[in-house]
This record gives C-alpha cells, structure tokens and sequence, in this order.
C-alpha cells in the first residue's frame, strides 16, 4: 500500500476506533491523546497515538517555506507549542480524514485544555491564516482575531520588515 493512502487508512481506522470508544460529544469528535515526536517544520510534525506515528500538517495555517526569513524560527515555535502537550487531532471535515498533497493528515491539534494550537501558531505570530471560502470555515472569526492582534503587536514574523510588508495586506 503506498504511504498515503496508508496514511489515510490509519486515520479511518484511528477515526473508527476512537468513535466507538467514546461518545461524540456537542464539539467536534477528537482522536487522542497524541504526543509530539518530532516537529517537521512550522505547520507539520509527526505525532505518537498510541503505538502509531502519524503525520500531520495544521490546517488554516501558513508559515514561512525552507530557505525563507523566520523557517527555523516557525519550527522551533511549533516544537516548543507541541514538548510536553497531550494533543488531540480534530479533522479538518469532521468524521472525514483527508490528506495534503504530502500525504500528511490535514488536522487541529488542541491541548488537554482545548486551546487549538493552529491558532496558538497564528496568535505567536509564527503563522498567517490561511482562509478559506467564507461559511466553511468555523474557526474563521478567532483566526482572523489571532493574527490581527500578532499583526498590532509586531510579534514574531511580523517584526520582520521586508517579511511583512509581503504578506500582510490590508489591515483588516
């Protein structure tokens, strides 16, 4: 079977077992706990759950490509966003596991204390958001809040002159 798509069967069958060993609760079901084994760059990292090594990439988040300003700074705050943290993997279409064109799972991650760390990325200022078509994102609004505030307070990235002035657009 080819990575992907084995990649793509551990999530369904990672889905099917935590479905029937847990209630679906009002809030998206999640999957975990998970822990961090190594981070890959700043919006992907590969997880331990359980016996298994599952990689994942954060949804809604954009971060700086290798070679570019901030690179190892986006990684490394997502390492230490990660160390230590009981993760819990929400799929970007609830009950619907989907892969990027790495064959990484498209996740959330939140913590024990539901804090999303895809947004805890964009409100460090490590990460912009990546929108999606209005409507279909129900995180939008608290995306957009995070990277408002990174954005006035000239955090991480955002203190980077030429990085900034590239990626910030109108001032929402």
């Amino acid at each position: 079977m080819s990575k992907p798509w084995r990649t793509l069967a551990l999530a369904a069958a990672l889905w099917l077992a935590w479905t029937h060993a847990h209630a679906a609760s009002a809030n998206e079901p999640r999957y975990g706990p998970c822990r961090a084994e190594r981070v890959i760059d700043g919006s992907s990292a590969e997880l331990r759950c359980g016996a298994e090594l599952v990689r994942v990439r954060l949804v809604d988040v954009v971060t700086p490509e290798r070679g570019t300003t901030g690179w190892d700074e986006a990684r490394r705050a997502l390492h230490a966003l990660l160390r230590g943290r009981e993760l819990f993997i929400a799929f970007e279409i609830p009950g619907r596991p989907t892969l990027d064109r790495d064959g990484l799972l498209r996740v959330y991650l939140y913590d024990r204390a539901q804090q999303n760390m895809n947004i805890a990325m964009v409100a460090l200022g490590w990460a912009t958001y990546a929108a999606t078509p209005e409507g279909l994102d129900p995180l939008a609004s608290r995306f957009r809040a995070a990277e408002r505030q990174a954005r006035a307070e000239q955090r991480a990235m955002w203190t980077v002159w030429t990085y900034a002035e590239g990626r910030a657009g109108p001032a929402d």
